[in-house]
């Protein structure tokens, strides 16, 4: 079976960057990435925080995380790719594409 994770950038606001993702299987979210560029939240499009989940690269786990395991495990496959594009870039990416199998 073959997975894809799509994200871009959609906004930049104080709060940070906000992050639109959508999956090949039709799931999607959105992800605020602080200024710092060390902390993801679930977020609106708009960059509202939703809920308390977040993931903190500098402790490398989710905390708070949300109920529904579907929605946990995209939120953290997505925020992951984020922080691994930023390690690689040295930079936060404005769009990218992965495949898992």
């Amino acid at each position: 079976m073959t997975a894809s994770l799509t994200c871009r950038k959609i906004l930049s606001i104080e709060a940070g960057s906000v992050y639109a993702w959508e999956t090949a299987e039709g799931a999607t979210g959105n992800i605020l990435i602080d200024p710092e560029e060390s902390v993801a939240h679930p977020c609106t499009p708009e960059g509202i925080t939703l809920g308390d989940m977040l993931l903190d690269k500098n402790v490398g786990n989710v905390e708070n995380p949300d109920p529904d395991p579907e929605l946990r495990r995209a939120f953290l496959i997505a925020a992951s790719v984020i922080f691994q594009e930023r390690e690689r870039q040295g930079r936060l990416p404005d769009k990218i594409t992965r495949t898992y199998w």
